[in-house]
């Protein structure tokens, strides 16, 4: 006898929360191993992480800091050279010692742990709510389902990877039954101080959770205790974690975050008025107040990458709204409709608005917000529980919570994948002794290649993103003129077997159109081409009047140009493109460093991350006024 349709979901319900609700400790296991093996096997579909920072620092920092690197190159990885290497070690320990699938499996395990200390906040959140045992995990996992966690699933970015230790920290700050108690809070205080450490752009996340402990609604000497305790231990960890690294970079560059803030600390190397990163601040205060309107219609407003998300479109919108329907409950009396605990609640929202101008002011990078926005669903949910009590209000804050996820899942992005092999990294050594001195030349990242070429180079970062005092360039030319047996390595886009990021974006724009005309895609207005295209920086659009079989199809696109897809073409835009690069990078080390590149002494070798192929060229170089 089948079960009425009601009375079939409860016992559908009834059946997952016994297995991964969170009313038991064993629902709790089984929901929080579900979910990270689930988010590892995605970040083993994904492949292998190659990501713009991980071929600039995180692979050559890692095995620096092995190596002991600090003071013997300068900046081969960019201004990030100097960044606190902690969080790299294990994953360069990793890929030399294991197939490359395991490292992003083991990736993608860590990440997927940040589900369980969002369920449980959501657990402490909705007491009060006879659902919230299976509520809970459902939130957590409408958390891992957003547009900036998403995007950096199974990459060794960082922000994914310190989340679950930000996150942890919320969770065992919230007091229970209105008290803190001291080992909780110690150990809060230890994972706090770690993810600062790991990661410095987490310290925005610090002074929120240390403001929401003062502002939770108990007795003022129980909140000074906890804040001191809480601020104390985490100070404590970030000292034993990062000042090591960051004495050390003092003592031989001047500045503990060279070379950034120069401004305060004036280290010669660096230029003087030297600070972070300030491009994607709000210009003014108008803008400041609509950002999250404004990055929510254009994501790359807040990031180099199109994230497509609704939740903080959303918040900005319902956020004031719950606030005066809480006001006009407040004036008149009325009750919330679940007695959930004030605690709570108020530490939530004062850690989740915080966090949120204070990413806003120091920041506003998108994926800086990947903390608040494993948390968005809870606080929308909340918020619209607030402002629609009842029935209703359960209805449209689980549509607007599923409708969240669904556009941060169909809006998906990443920041670089390749196709996996058993080798993380390959790099092909020039033959014959290998040179004294190596200028990294341009901005393109290629210190990931570093640690797999043989020993004896010095390497120096060149014409990069790091803020050149006049210091910097005499030191570069010392170098040279030290070691006779100089060269500079630059990308190629292609080496002589073939091959080449270009080539391969090509092919691949060439299986996809395959694709869009077996699916009907590449007929009419082409509206699903076209907004893949537009969402890309590298791949453009032929309208069917401009293409001779009358369809749509995908081109890639280099420097604004599309590129064709015949293979004399292909070949003559691969050569063109490397000798731009060839003459552009002579200019540079010309004009900037008076250093003569010989194009006439230059090989190109292979290097690959995964499978796919990032070829580069040594060329010698020596001193202009030397005749070198």
């Amino acid at each position: 006898m089948s079960l009425p349709g009601d009375a079939r979901w409860r016992a559908l319900q009834a059946a997952a929360a016994r297995v991964f609700g969170f009313g038991s400790r064993a629902g709790v296991v089984g929901a929080a191993a579900a979910v990270a093996l689930l988010v590892a096997a995605v970040s083993l579909l994904r492949g292998q992480d190659a990501n713009w920072d991980l071929r600039n620092y995180h692979v050559h920092n890692g095995w620096a800091w092995l190596q002991g690197r600090l003071g013997m190159d300068l900046a081969p990885a960019q201004l990030q050279t100097y960044f606190v290497p902690l969080l790299d070690v294990p994953y360069f320990l990793l890929v030399q010692h294991a197939p490359a699938p395991v490292a992003g499996a083991l990736l993608g395990l860590v990440h997927g742990l940040a589900f369980l200390p969002v369920a449980w906040i959501a657990w402490r959140a909705l007491a009060g709510d006879p659902r919230r045992d299976w509520l809970a995990p459902l939130l957590g996992l409408a958390g891992l389902a957003s547009a900036a966690f998403l995007s950096e699933l199974g990459t060794t970015m960082g922000d994914n990877t310190t989340a679950p230790l930000v996150l942890g920290a919320l969770a065992l700050c919230l007091p229970v039954a209105g008290v803190w108690r001291n080992g909780r809070t110690v150990l809060a205080g230890v994972l706090l101080g770690a993810a600062v450490a790991l990661k410095l752009t987490n310290a925005i996340y610090a002074v929120a959770l240390g403001l929401a402990v003062l502002a939770a609604p108990l007795p003022w000497p129980a909140r000074l205790r906890t804040g001191v305790l809480l601020a104390g231990v985490a100070l404590l960890v970030f000292a034993v974690l990062a000042g090591p690294w960051l004495h050390a970079v003092w003592q031989v560059y001047g500045n503990p975050l060279f070379p950034q803030y120069n401004v305060w600390f004036q280290a010669p190397l660096a230029s003087p008025g030297a600070t972070a990163d300030l491009r994607w601040r709000p210009q003014g205060l108008g803008e400041a107040l609509l950002r999250p309107l404004l990055f929510t219609l254009n994501p790359r407003l807040v990031s180099e990458l199109s994230l497509l998300q609704v939740a903080w479109a959303l918040l900005y919108v319902v956020a004031p709204l719950a606030a005066l329907a809480w006001l006009r409950r407040r004036t008149r009396g009325g009750a919330r409709p679940e007695a959930a605990d004030a605690s709570v609640l108020r530490m939530l929202g004062v850690f989740f608005v915080v966090g949120f101008v204070l990413w806003l002011w120091m920041f506003s990078i998108h994926r800086y917000l990947v903390v608040l926005e494993l948390l968005a669903p809870l606080v929308l949910w909340l918020l619209l529980r607030g402002l629609l009590p009842g029935r209703a209000g359960s209805s449209v804050a689980g549509a607007a919570v599923l409708l969240c996820a669904l556009v941060a899942l169909a809006g998906w992005n990443d920041w670089g994948h390749a196709r996996w092999t058993r080798e993380a990294f390959r790099v092909e050594a020039p033959a014959g002794p290998p040179p004294g001195l190596v200028l990294m030349g341009g901005d393109e990242p290629q210190s990931w290649r570093i640690p797999f070429l043989p020993d004896g180079p010095v390497y120096v970062g060149v014409g990069t993103n790091f803020p050149e005092a006049a210091a910097y360039v005499e030191q570069v030319r010392a170098l040279v003129a030290a070691h006779p047996d100089s060269r500079v390595m630059l990308p190629a886009e292609a080496d002589a077997s073939g091959g080449g990021k270009l080539l391969e974006r090509l092919e691949r724009n060439e299986r996809h159109n395959r694709w869009a005309a077996r699916l009907g895609l590449d007929r009419g207005d082409c509206l699903a081409m076209r907004w893949i295209a537009g969402r890309s920086s590298s791949r453009g659009l032929v309208e069917p009047a401009d293409s001779p079989s009358g369809r749509c199809r995908f081109v890639a696109v280099e420097r604004g140009q599309a590129r064709p897809l015949d293979g004399q073409a292909m070949q003559d835009a691969r050569e063109q493109l490397d000798r731009e690069r060839i003459a552009a990078a002579a200019a540079m080390l010309e004009q900037r460093y008076g250093l003569r590149l010989h194009a006439d002494a230059c090989t190109v070798h292979r290097s690959w991350i995964g499978a796919s192929a990032f070829p580069y060229r040594l060329c010698r170089v020596g001193l202009l006024d030397a005749g070198g």
